[in-house]
């Protein structure tokens, strides 16, 4: 069994932090947006998705170095990330409520972190 080094703990809290500051940055830009445009609902929540899915994205391709286990630190990543959206989300809107939507959010943070797992895979190795 192979011993986890700080390293790879390093990766996942970097790659995570990225991931949150991109999503935060892309979702105020889209509220900017949103206040001086008349988009609907479903226009703004699938953005909001696509942006959390670019952030994982790109937060993984920059935060992650060591070169193991790419697609289980993208699953974590992916994961830890859902959760830390979501309860943000939950304190600015001043409640917990889960719905269908949160359920989706989430697989696609971690379908996302998954996939970017991979492409670091092949990318860092290269």
């Amino acid at each position: 069994m192979t011993k986890i080094n700080k390293s790879d703990v390093f990766d996942l809290l970097r790659s995570i932090l990225i991931s949150v500051l991109i999503s935060v940055m892309g979702v105020i830009i889209l509220a900017l947006i949103a206040k001086f445009a008349d988009l609907s609902d479903g226009v703004i929540t699938g953005v909001t998705i696509f942006i959390r899915v670019a952030a994982v994205l790109i937060g993984m391709l920059i935060g992650i170095r060591a070169g193991r286990y790419f697609i289980a630190k993208g699953l974590i990543a992916g994961g830890v990330f859902a959760l830390i959206t979501y309860l943000l989300s939950a304190l600015l809107a001043g409640g917990f409520a889960l719905s269908g939507m949160s359920l989706y959010d989430a697989l696609a943070c971690i379908f996302a972190g998954m996939i970017s797992g991979g492409i670091c895979a092949v990318v860092k190795k290269s």
